[in-house]
């Protein structure tokens, strides 16, 4: 019998130590529950974008077939809103991004982006407004056009800011040294009018030799655009090549190095990245958590990642946001991460390349100390509530990180 409680005893010693250091490494402040991914939707191909409509519609991307579908009461509508002909889905090119216009339906515009393959010749990314009436797309406006595409690094999310203009991310379409010229859109982060006007404020307007939509330049390839709930500053997630894929935030008129640098330049003719990983993770889109499940998580920045499928959550320096405090892992999906967006629901929203989630509490487990028939002192850890984070010092590359073979389609 004594020989028996010793090793119990010992058992219990160390569950006792990783449930202390469970709650070593989470965050000060109320404690953040464990996390669970809910189907939303599942069976769909390749939602890469996703708009939430006052209504409760949710219109979505598919990529590769360059049409925009609406789920209403959780049930995706058998007539397509609109189809965008001519799309091209060679690479990383497809219906890339969506959005709706900030007073959507009383001004009835759904943005896209997505790679035309032009009958009369050409080949190019452009971004287009599709007026609605009800659940029909009507008719088609350009908006922006002849973006340069390439069969990868065409990026293409777009989102209105609060100030209601529209940005996009323009990737250096295989032209990575155009990424530092101020005349074209390679490379580019780029600020619009909802009509497709230049906004009077933009940083390069009146300059001799810049195209004036610009807003940032100097950008390899990006696929996350957040905008910070109360400051309105603007953030990208920017895949590199085999290293240094970043989060900056941008400042207009900036350059982020592409490619004269990769990562931090530490030098002031460069603007340095709050975060940078080596190996790349091909971080894709983004959004700044606001709901109220995930106390100790509010105001991060969570975004996804296409090589591990992990959301990661970014707590900044208050007040202004200019450097990362810590990194938490709050789950990993069972595919790469295309879309992450916070719903109206209060619920961080993600997609992969066939299914529609939520993020949600987990379910509370029952603890069991039952260790010698076969539970895992780990999983009894976790019974006993231990939060499923995992903290990497900033910069520093997650465990077991690696390089899908393809990046962020």
């Amino acid at each position: 019998m004594r020989r028996l409680l010793l090793p119990i005893a010992a058992a219990a010693v160390v569950l006792v130590i990783l449930v202390a250091i469970g709650l070593w490494i989470t965050r000060p402040g109320p404690s953040n529950p464990a996390v669970d991914l809910e189907p939303y939707m599942t069976d769909l191909d390749w939602p890469t974008a996703l708009a939430f409509a006052p209504d409760g519609r949710i219109f979505f991307a598919e990529r590769f077939t360059g049409t925009i579908r609406i789920i209403r009461d959780g049930a995706v509508l058998p007539l397509p809103f609109y189809t965008l002909s001519n799309t091209a889905t060679s690479g990383e090119q497809g219906l890339l991004g969506l959005a709706l216009h900030p007073d959507f339906p009383t001004t009835p515009w759904a943005y896209a982006y997505h790679t035309f393959d032009d009958p009369s010749g050409g080949l190019y990314n452009r971004i287009v407004r599709i007026r609605a009436s009800g659940d029909n797309g009507t008719s088609l406006e350009v908006v922006l056009d002849r973006i340069p595409a390439g069969s990868v690094h065409n990026s293409g999310v777009i989102a209105f800011g609060p100030d209601g203009t529209l940005f996009a991310l323009l990737g250096d379409a295989t032209s990575p040294n155009l990424a530092q010229d101020l005349s074209t859109l390679n490379g580019k982060v780029v600020r619009l009018n909802a009509d497709g006007t230049v906004p009077s404020d933009n940083p390069f307007v009146g300059v001799v030799g810049a195209n004036p939509y610009v807003y940032t330049y100097g950008h390899r390839n990006m696929f996350g655009l957040a905008f910070h709930p109360e400051s309105g500053r603007v953030y990208v997630t920017e895949n590199g090549p085999q290293d240094n894929d970043e989060v900056n935030l941008l400042v207009a008129g900036g350059n982020y190095g592409w490619p004269d640098v990769r990562g931090k330049a530490n030098s002031p003719s460069y603007i340095d990245p709050l975060i940078a990983y080596t190996p790349s993770i091909a971080p894709t889109n983004a959004a700044f958590y606001t709901g109220t499940d995930f106390p100790a998580s509010r105001g991060d920045l969570f975004f996804g990642d296409w090589n591990t499928g992990r959301l990661h959550a970014l707590a900044l320096q208050p007040p202004f946001g200019t450097a990362v405090v810590t990194e938490t892992i709050m789950e990993t999906a069972p595919n790469g991460i295309l879309e992450v967006e916070m719903g109206p629901d209060g619920k961080v929203w993600l997609t992969t390349s066939s299914t529609i989630y939520r993020v949600v509490p987990a379910e509370p487990a029952t603890a069991s100390l039952a260790l010698p028939g076969g539970t895992s002192l780990f999983g009894a850890a976790a019974a006993l509530g231990t939060s499923r984070i995992v903290r990497p010092r900033c910069g520093e590359p997650l465990p077991g990180s690696i390089r899908a073979p393809a990046r962020k389609p």
